[in-house]
């Protein structure tokens, strides 16, 4: 179990990542994009948002790891960044809350 200075080092990544998607328009654009990528405009009417708001919130989760983003032209797609869900459970790796876990639903 890390401790102290340690622990705190191995957190600072995670809670700078996850800053990045702390606001429920964030939590809001993850789930849409869940189902498929989605340009600014598309994500701004899905949530009855300014552009200039959603753009801000796409950029600070681009920014953090979360979001992908392809550029043909001026039209910007996003994407989920799977490799930011999938390293986020390092966070918890080697505890026995890790291995209780995967114990439980992955036997």
């Amino acid at each position: 179990m890390l401790t102290g200075a340690r622990l705190k080092d191995k957190i600072k990544p995670f809670a700078k990542r996850l800053r990045g998607i702390a606001h429920e328009n964030r939590l809001a654009i993850l789930y849409l994009l869940a189902y498929y990528p989605l340009q600014m405009h598309e994500i701004a009417e899905n949530l009855n948002l300014p552009e200039n708001l959603a753009a801000h919130h796409l950029k600070q989760m681009h920014v953090s790891g979360w979001l992908l983003k392809t550029k043909l032209g001026r039209t910007v797609t996003y994407r989920l960044n799977d490799k930011a869900f999938f390293e986020f459970n390092r966070l918890f790796a080697d505890t026995p809350f890790e291995r209780q876990v995967l114990s439980k639903y992955y036997k």
